[in-house]
């Protein structure tokens, strides 16, 4: 696929990493720049030491992707992760990892060559990029563009290779941030933020925990100003995206 580069987007990357401030935003920045690239799919894994139990399947170590679901449950289904070549070599090497689908996938095991390449031909996906990153915690993720078009210029490689790196510490310190919001909050304030999200008052959360409304509303402030939040309504939704509420 013949690719026309877009001369407004060099700096675009670099620019809307400060404006990540959840995953769902990082989602937003990753969709723009993929399409911006002229590749039709990304992801965000993290890379597992070695295949072993759950980390076999690349729904487990995605953490944001723009995968067709389809995609993703074949790949699961047929198990390429096991044994793909891309994740060993993510495992070695630091630098980014450019690749041809069908040259790829003649390092993996016979019974495996025809199964992958029909896969990815199916969802026009001929060529990739990897680009390996470590976190602040030691981890090893990898930013993913996949499609079908031109090899990449090394403008484009060391663009997007530095973006990858911002965009992993990034999300790191959203990841440690989260973690800290969710350590903060006792089980209580925790309990009134739910009967809130489902819709109750101060009064009707009083009377299901046995509590007085003061107290009630008092546990709801403490747990809005613990969550960072200006009113109990940004607490709600912040504790829903934190998962607080399983």
């Amino acid at each position: 696929m013949a690719f026309v580069p877009n001369p407004a987007r060099s700096s675009q990357p670099f620019e809307s990493i400060g404006t990540i401030l959840t995953f769902f935003d990082a989602m937003q920045v990753l969709r723009k720049i993929c399409v911006s690239y002229g590749f039709r799919y990304f992801s965000v894994i993290t890379i597992p030491s070695r295949i072993s139990g759950d980390d076999t399947t690349i729904s487990k170590m995605a953490t944001i992707s723009s995968w067709p679901p389809q995609l993703i449950a074949e790949f699961d289904r047929l198990d390429l992760a096991r044994s793909s070549p891309v994740l060993d070599q993510l495992r070695k090497q630091i630098t980014p990892l450019v690749f041809e689908v069908d040259e790829i996938n003649k390092a993996r095991p016979k019974s495996e060559q025809a199964g992958a390449t029909e896969l990815f031909k199916r969802f026009d996906v001929t060529m990739g990029v990897f680009f390996p990153v470590h976190d602040q915690h030691g981890l090893r993720h990898a930013v993913s563009f996949n499609g079908d078009r031109d090899p990449l210029s090394v403008e484009e490689l060391s663009t997007l290779s530095m973006f990858a790196t911002m965009l992993i510490e990034q999300l790191s310190v959203i990841s440690s941030v989260d973690h800290a919001a969710k350590s903060v909050l006792n089980a209580r304030e925790v309990e009134i933020l739910k009967w809130t999200a489902e819709g109750k008052t101060s009064l009707e959360i009083a009377r299901l925990t046995g509590l007085s409304e003061h107290t009630v509303n008092h546990y709801a402030t403490i747990a809005t100003k613990k969550l960072g939040c200006s009113n109990r309504t940004q607490a709600v939704v912040y504790a829903i995206r934190l998962g607080l509420f399983k």
